[in-house]
C-alpha cells in the first residue's frame, strides 16, 4: 500500500516501472557527479592554501589534484567488480540502494571538508559509486530476450546521463561563485531521492536477477569475490584481448591526463571563474550529445557498417582532436600571458609617469 501511494503522488501520469525510475536515478546520479566538477580544483587550492605549508603554491595545488584524482580513479577501478558482485549476490535493488547512498556518504563528507586529508576520505565511498552499472543490469533484465529493445532502452539511458551530466556543471559552478559546498549539499538531497525511490520501486529479488538468462548464458553458481576477480584476470589474458586492451590503456591514460590538466589551464593560465568552468563544461556535454544524435550515422557510412573501421576511424579522429585542441589551448595562454605582461607593464609605466 505504501509503495503505490508513493507510486500515485510521485508519477502520476505514467505506469511506474523499474526502468522508468532507473532512468530518473541515473539523471540524479550524473547531475549529483557533475556538480562538484567544475569545482574541486578551486575548493582544493583554496584548503591548501588555508592550511598554511604552501601559500600561494600553484604547483602544490595542481600536484594534489592529480593525486586526489588518481586516487578517484584507483577507488572506482577497485569499485566496479565489487558492485558487480554484489548485483550478483543481493540483486539490483540493494545494490541501488548502497550505490546511492555511499554517494550521499561522499557528498556529505565533501560538503564538510575543510581540510585536503578530508577531500579524499570523501573520494572512499565512491568504491560503490557505479549506478550506470546497476542501471544496466535492471535495463536488460527488465527488457528479456528483445535485444533491439534492450539496445534501445540503453540508449535511452545514456540519454539520460547526458541530461545531467549536461545541468550538472553550469549548475554546480554557479552556485559556487556564492559558495563552494552548496553543489555538494545538493547532491547529497539527489543521492537521498535516488536511494528513496530505489526502496519504493524497485523490486526485491535476489541476485543474478535476470542479467544472465536475458543474454542467454545459463545460470551462475554463486562464487566468492576472489575467485570471480581470479576469473576475470585469466578472462583478460586471452591473447585476442592484449591489443585492444592495450589501445584502452593508452586511451584511458591520454583521457586522464587530459581531463585533469585541462580544468587547470583554464583555472590558472586563463583565469576562469568556477562558473565559466562550468559552463565549459556544459557545453562540452551538449556538444557530444549532439555529435551521437547527428554525426554516427555519417561515420558509420564512412565506415561502411563495418564496427573494425568505425573504431579505427574514431581512434584516428580522436588523436587529431585532441593534438589540435592541446595547440588551441597552449595558444591561447601563451595569448593571455601576453596580455597580461602587456597589461602590468602599461600600468607600471602610467605610475612611473
Amino acid at each position: 500500500h505504501i509503495r503505490t501511494t508513493f507510486a500515485r503522488i510521485l508519477l502520476p501520469t505514467m505506469a511506474v516501472s523499474e526502468v522508468a525510475i532507473t532512468y530518473v536515478n541515473i539523471i540524479l546520479y550524473a547531475l549529483s557527479y557533475q556538480l562538484q566538477r567544475p569545482v574541486e580544483p578551486y575548493l582544493l587550492a583554496s584548503l591548501i592554501r588555508g592550511d598554511g605549508d604552501a601559500a600561494d603554491d600553484e604547483g602544490a595545488a595542481n600536484r594534489a589534484y592529480g593525486r586526489l584524482t588518481s586516487f578517484f580513479s584507483a577507488i572506482q577501478t577497485v569499485g566496479s567488480p565489487v558492485v558487480g558482485t554484489l548485483l550478483d549476490r543481493i540483486g539490483p535493488k540493494k545494490t541501488s540502494v548502497l550505490v546511492f547512498g555511499g554517494s550521499a556518504a561522499s557528498y556529505w563528507i565533501l560538503s564538510v571538508a575543510t581540510t585536503p586529508a578530508l577531500l579524499f576520505l570523501s573520494k572512499i565511498p565512491t568504491l560503490l559509486q557505479h549506478a550506470f552499472l546497476v542501471g544496466q543490469a535492471i535495463v536488460v533484465s527488465q527488457e528479456g530476450h528483445d535485444a533491439t529493445a534492450r539496445a534501445a532502452a540503453l540508449g535511452r539511458m545514456t540519454t539520460m546521463y547526458t541530461i545531467g551530466a549536461t545541468v550538472g556543471p553550469a549548475l554546480g559552478g554557479y552556485l559556487a561563485t556564492s559558495d563552494m559546498y552548496a553543489g555538494a549539499r545538493l547532491a547529497v538531497v539527489g543521492s537521498v531521492i535516488s536511494v528513496i525511490l530505489s526502496l519504493v520501486f524497485l523490486r526485491d529479488r535476489p541476485g543474478n536477477s535476470g542479467v544472465d538468462s536475458a543474454l542467454d548464458k545459463p545460470k551462475k553458481a554463486e562464487q566468492s569475490f576472489i575467485r570471480s576477480l581470479k576469473r576475470t584476470i585469466l578472462f583478460l589474458r586471452h591473447e585476442t584481448l592484449g591489443p585492444l586492451l592495450f589501445v584502452k590503456l593508452l586511451n584511458g591514460v591520454s583521457s586522464s591526463a587530459f581531463s585533469t590538466v585541462l580544468p587547470l589551464v583554464l583555472a590558472n593560465r586563463m583565469h576562469f571563474t568556477t562558473a565559466q568552468l562550468g559552463y565549459y563544461m556544459s557545453a562540452s556535454s551538449i556538444s557530444v550529445a549532439i555529435f551521437s544524435a547527428v554525426g554516427m550515422g555519417p561515420l558509420m557510412k564512412a565506415a561502411r557498417g563495418r564496427a573494425e573501421r568505425l573504431a579505427s576511424l574514431g581512434i584516428g579522429l580522436r588523436c587529431l582532436s585532441m593534438i589540435a585542441f592541446g595547440f588551441l589551448v597552449s595558444s591561447l595562454v601563451s595569448s593571455s600571458a601576453r596580455d597580461g605582461k602587456d597589461a602590468t607593464a602599461t600600468a607600471t609605466a602610467t605610475r612611473r609617469c
